[in-house]
């Protein structure tokens, strides 16, 4: 008896652990059609067939396209801010911390090159289509805030000449990365993140 209480319990603790597994699949095998296919290329269909699931199985996980779209665009922002965000924080303050900022996107965006950035295919597909996935992909433009910080401190601390304008600097910044992108998966080029990265340190 005892034996079959042990078993049972720890099945029912094992249960939640395998849904969180199965979910975290999903999402991985969502962010890659997502990256080839555009978030609205994203359907349950699709993932259903790919993870070799039934559609009712799939929607288990998760309730609705729209919920899965955005499941994606919140996993793309947290790996964003690990490899990103988090180890460029922790440089001293001022130009060391922009330049690993900096570094560190251009690595980000070199490594998803061969597919596509989510995150960019996202703000071309819902620029003028209100929603929640609009939403999420602004919030990501919260990104832009950090930078103005990096700059600023880079300012502050004498890194950067005083007159340095900071708002123009972010927007340049973002105009290579987006120039890296098309460079790569528009015009096929084998060097663009070798050419954006000394322009990010410029």
């Amino acid at each position: 008896m005892r034996d079959h209480l042990c078993l049972s319990n720890l099945a029912t603790a094992l249960r939640p652990r395998k849904g969180e597994m199965t979910r975290a699949a999903i999402v991985e095998a969502a962010m890659g059609i997502a990256a080839r296919d555009g978030l609205e290329g994203l359907t349950i269909g699709t993932l259903a067939d790919q993870m070799q699931m039934s559609k009712s199985g799939v929607f288990a996980h998760f309730g609705s396209r729209e919920d899965l779209q955005l499941a994606v665009l919140k996993e793309y922002v947290r790996r964003f801010v690990d490899d990103v965000l988090r180890p460029a924080v922790k440089k001293p303050r001022g130009l060391p911390r922009l330049e690993a900022l900096l570094d560190r996107w251009v690595a980000f965006l070199a490594r998803e090159i061969s597919l596509g950035c989510i995150m960019i295919a996202g703000a071309v597909e819902y620029d003028d289509r209100p929603g929640p996935s609009a939403t999420r992909c602004l919030d990501h433009h919260g990104w832009k805030a950090e930078l103005l910080k990096a700059i600023r401190q880079s300012v502050q601390e004498g890194h950067l000449a005083r007159g340095t304008d900071a708002q123009q600097m972010v927007f340049e910044i973002y105009g290579l990365m987006l120039v890296m992108h098309q460079d790569a998966r528009l015009l096929r080029s084998a060097d663009s993140a070798k050419r954006a990265a000394p322009g990010c340190a410029a």
